[in-house]
């Protein structure tokens, strides 16, 4: 089966009208940005749909929450009509908390709870360091260190550093203003295209230090549980090896730089195939696009449809389905010499699946998904009474499926 990977942004991806599609027509969405609005005690709807309240969507708390809150909304609405889940989650700076919510890390009251009290941190330190943060794009990031380390000089108040590694051509420099103005204008002369970052300050570097004891008293209070799936940390492009690592993690990613251009290579690495962007907008399947041709990128916010055709069996696929579930019983050898068990609990169930299937076939429809998923569900029961070992019938069933699935579908049952 086809390896999937979630991410999940952070500050920037926010805009007007975000999410007014699964606003309209999932529960789960509206409940769940509700639910964020009801624990955060702000306006999220009138933020986001009021024209006039752009400046404030886009301040940074508020930017923060609401990102967070749709994220882990547009996740939910995955997991309800697809529901074939990760191998991997990440997420750029704090889409990381978004993206260990959904992995079962935070529930997600807390997430919020700790989104917002994040928010007060980074503004406070920011605020009493000063410093800024700015993108610099077209040129390589080796350069871009080589100017940094030429120009930085902390003794002096003229610190910079790289804080983000998104591309072999894209990183963001934080620091204190002087410095990063300066590194702006050799990287300009050296070929680079630069955009500063509004309100943003010295983020993902040593500058931010006062902010890591304090992060981490607050992460302290929450309770940390079992990761559902493994998730990728920005610090070390490599997956938490366990809860004990997430106070550490989440509280120095304030000071270290993002590794994201290593987190995608590392998920080529392992063999992912695909991913989902779970939040606004569309920038992280861009900057996956710029770093590998081994994988497609999605957003569930601009890509929506195409991500249920591409993961989810079509119903004019429904009778081919079955068909192939048929070829996978004949064409499998039998281990079961056991003939009065074998009439029970392979050849009679075979004989209704196929009798169902000629029906279908002459009435020229495609069957009820609910009878598909009945047959996809006897698959295992059938192989398991041939005596067929399980890793080919993992193998069977991964070819059988090809990396989608059916709504209602429980692929654990099959052993995915």
């Amino acid at each position: 089966m086809e390896k999937t990977a979630f991410m999940f942004p952070g500050v920037g991806s926010q805009y007007p009208q975000m999410g007014k599609y699964f606003y309209d027509n999932f529960k789960c969405f509206q409940s769940t940005m509700q639910e964020a609005e009801d624990i955060a005690q702000i306006d999220i709807k009138s933020l986001i749909f009021d024209s006039n309240k752009k400046d404030q969507l886009s301040r940074l708390d508020n930017a923060q929450l609401i990102i967070t809150a749709m994220s882990v909304a547009l996740f939910r609405v995955y997991m309800e009509e697809i529901g074939i889940p990760p191998a991997y989650g990440m997420g750029h700076s704090l889409g990381e908390y978004a993206a260990l919510c959904c992995s079962g890390v935070f529930k997600f009251d807390d997430t919020i709870r700790l989104i917002k009290k994040r928010s007060q941190i980074i503004g406070t330190v920011s605020q009493q360091v000063g410093g800024t943060m700015m993108w610099v794009i077209n040129l390589d990031y080796q350069k871009v260190e080589e100017i940094v380390s030429h120009i930085s000089n902390p003794a002096q108040d003229k610190a910079v550093f790289v804080s983000a590694y998104d591309c072999p051509t894209q990183t963001s420099i934080s620091g204190h203003n002087d410095a990063v103005m300066t590194v702006a204008r050799e990287a300009e002369q050296a070929g680079a295209i630069v955009y500063p970052l509004k309100m943003s300050g010295p983020f993902h570097c040593p500058l931010m230090i006062d902010a890591v004891e304090w992060m981490k008293s607050e992460l302290f209070i929450y309770p940390i549980n079992d990761f559902s799936y493994p998730v990728i940390s920005n610090r070390t492009a490599k997956p938490y090896e366990g809860k004990n690592q997430v106070i550490e993690n989440l509280s120095h990613q304030l000071i270290s730089p993002i590794h994201w251009m290593s987190s995608v290579r590392f998920l080529v690495e392992q063999g992912v195939t695909r991913v989902i962007e779970m939040g606004p907008k569309d920038v992280l399947k861009f900057l996956v696009k710029k770093n590998t041709n081994k994988i497609t990128p999605y957003s569930m916010d601009r890509d929506f449809n195409q991500v249920m055709t591409q993961f989810l069996i079509q119903e004019d696929e429904y009778l081919a389905l079955v068909g192939k579930c048929l070829g996978i019983v004949v064409s499998t050898k039998n281990r079961n010499d056991d003939l009065s068990k074998y009439k029970i609990h392979v050849a009679e169930p075979y004989y209704k699946i196929e009798t169902l299937y000629r029906q279908w076939t002459a009435e020229g429809q495609p069957p009820p998904r609910d009878q598909v998923i009945h047959v996809l569900n006897t698959l295992p029961a059938i192989l398991n009474a041939r005596n067929v070992p399980q890793e080919e019938q993992h193998k069977r069933f991964a070819l059988l499926l090809e990396g989608k699935t059916i709504k209602g579908l429980d692929i654990h049952a099959l052993g995915m």
